[in-house]
């Protein structure tokens, strides 16, 4: 059951992080949802799994132009390796260190991709206009959703 509701979710933020929410961007820059919803089950799932799941959401991603297959895979499994790698390495609990995670995770994702893609000439350009402000903005949703749960949780009315 899980394996079926991750699966779903992953498809539905992957695909709608980027096709429903792009014309939602400010000045190009959006909010990865897919990354977000990967970070989110890399918090609950082992190492392996959390690469597999990453190269799922790289193969969504790829599906929407076929001209670069692998870019997307490639990308996405190198963030998820990174996320793996800082859930079981460190214990982030405050959600600042997170965001600063998922910021890294973001640049690693789409450096990778635009590397790969026929945009590699304009690297540096795209690497500031738009990466870095991305995974940004991405981040600072991140905190702010981490910290909207965390607030939910203490003032959570009581049954007796």
């Amino acid at each position: 059951m899980k394996f079926i509701t991750r699966f779903i979710f992953l498809t539905i933020a992957t695909y709608a992080g980027t096709t429903l929410l792009a014309p939602i961007s400010v000045f190009g820059w959006n909010i990865d949802i897919g990354l977000l919803a990967l970070v989110l089950i890399s918090s609950y799932s082992n190492g392996g799994t959390t690469v597999a799941w990453g190269a799922y959401s790289g193969f969504l991603i790829d599906c929407l132009n076929p001209q670069w297959m692998g870019a997307g895979i490639v990308g996405r499994t190198t963030a998820a390796l990174f996320l793996s790698a800082m859930h079981e390495r460190l214990n982030i609990e405050h959600p600042f260190l997170d965001g600063i995670v998922i910021l890294f995770a973001g640049i690693i994702d789409s450096s990778i991709y635009l590397a790969l893609t026929q945009y590699r000439v304009s690297f540096l350009y795209g690497l500031w206009r738009y990466i870095i402000p991305s995974s940004i903005y991405t981040a600072i949703f991140a905190i702010v959703l981490v910290i909207i749960y965390r607030v939910r949780h203490l003032i959570k009315p009581r049954l007796v």
